[in-house]
């Protein structure tokens, strides 16, 4: 498709300006990156490169490239003196945004750069930030000297820079956002600011309590619920310390519960397959059970099995989470053989009104059976709910109407 074609479809204005729209568009829609811009650049000039530079402690630094960089003598993270440099003269007001031919201009022939780089032609334009700032330069260099380079060419080349900031200042705000949410996770781990609540876990058949669920609380704002605690954490790449937190609360009361009380935690699979896990929950494996969200990925199955083998050899149970409601469906169930299977609360709940729901209940039960598997039931919160997970041969349940999670202090 030609950009004439292209001009046409969108409606915009024809030629280099509604190229430079369309980009603007395409960036603000997908999230184009900045070697975008620059290929666009490049390839509509009909130069050798095009460059982003970054103004650093008085030196023009090569921040992207596209094209033949290497030719110039540039790549990713060289460091130009700025004060060598044609976008000196060019913010300076010494040397308009576009050079023809760059040896025989008086403004340009006495660089080194000039002859050193073998600069024919020259297109560049400051980048500003959303704020004003001076941030950098976009630029575009060839070999050749080219007299047909034009105020046309300026105007489409600062429409890419103006994209270019906005991605940049885009960038600039996300890692601002990322290091708030580290600084964040950090100070919970740091200051300790981690509880652990416990719900029951009931033996249907006679209503005893067969294991606790551990289920970590954070005291402090903002107010949210525990998982997109530890969502924002793996973001930031803490989710391994701020569960290992969790697990390492919840085995600190261990001791506190009745030794055929079992300690049920939550673990995603990149934690379950890590050494500090196993380390830290071997000496209790015997009274451990193991659960694995449903609505995790799993990359690799092998590897998740072979790092549970150990504590499953030593006496911790594996049960399957959110059977139901998740990622995988019963890939987790088929690939890691658990010993629980957990029914997720968003298929019990009100399942006594709902033929679809107790159908589906009831095939999970007998596919448990059929694996040796127990099945357990999450999220009971009526009478009625009960005697039909009962009915159905659900083994195991918790949920609001048998008990409510607590500290478990008195």
């Amino acid at each position: 498709m030609t950009v004439a074609e292209l001009d046409e479809r969108s409606g915009v204005p024809s030629g280099l300006e509604g190229l430079a729209e369309l980009a603007r568009v395409n960036a603000d829609a997908s999230g184009e990156s900045i070697d975008r811009m620059l290929a666009l650049a490049r390839s509509a000039l009909g130069m050798d490169v095009a460059i982003v530079t970054a103004l650093v402690d008085g030196d023009a630094v090569v921040e992207a490239v596209e094209g033949r960089a290497e030719s110039f003598g540039l790549e990713v993270g060289t460091h130009v003196p700025f004060v060598k440099t044609y976008c000196q003269r060019m913010l300076r007001g010494r040397l308009p945004s576009v050079v023809r031919d760059a040896a025989n201009d008086p403004r340009t022939a006495d660089l080194p750069v000039t002859h050193e780089a073998g600069i024919g032609a020259y297109v560049g334009v400051p980048i500003r930030l959303w704020d004003g700032r001076l941030y950098g330069t976009l630029c575009c260099l060839s070999h050749e000297p080219d007299p047909t380079l034009n105020a046309r060419d300026i105007r489409f080349v600062r429409v890419l820079a103006e994209i270019v900031a906005e991605q940049i200042d885009r960038q600039s705000l996300e890692s601002e956002k990322r290091r708030l949410e580290w600084s964040r996770i950090q100070s919970v781990l740091e200051a300790d600011d981690l509880d652990v609540e416990f719900q029951p876990v009931f033996d249907l058949t006679d209503n005893t309590v067969v294991s606790l669920e551990a289920l970590a609380r954070f005291r402090r704002e903002p107010t949210r619920p525990p998982n997109l605690w530890f969502s924002e954490a793996a973001e930031v790449g803490l989710g391994l310390e701020l569960e290992l937190a969790a697990v390492e609360a919840a085995l600190e009361r261990l001791a506190d519960f009745s030794p055929e009380v079992s300690l049920a935690i939550n673990v995603s699979p990149a934690t379950a397959i890590s050494t500090p896990f196993f380390d830290l929950v071997l000496p209790f494996a015997d009274r451990l059970v193991i659960e694995i969200t449903e609505h995790a990925q799993v990359d690799d199955y092998d590897r998740l099995a072979e790092a549970l083998a150990p504590l499953r050899e030593c006496g911790a149970r594996l049960a399957i989470d959110d059977v139901g409601a998740g990622f995988a469906s019963l890939r987790h169930i088929l690939r890691l053989e658990p010993d629980i299977v957990k029914l997720d609360l968003t298929l019990t709940h009100a399942i006594a009104r709902d033929p679809a729901r107790e159908a589906l209940a009831s095939s999970l039960v007998h596919f448990a059976e059929g694996i040796e598997a127990t099945i357990a039931a999450e999220g009971i919160e009526s009478s009625e709910d009960l005697e039909l997970l009962r009915s159905l041969g659900v083994t195991y349940g918790q949920g609001f109407y048998l008990a409510r999670p607590s500290s478990l202090l008195h």
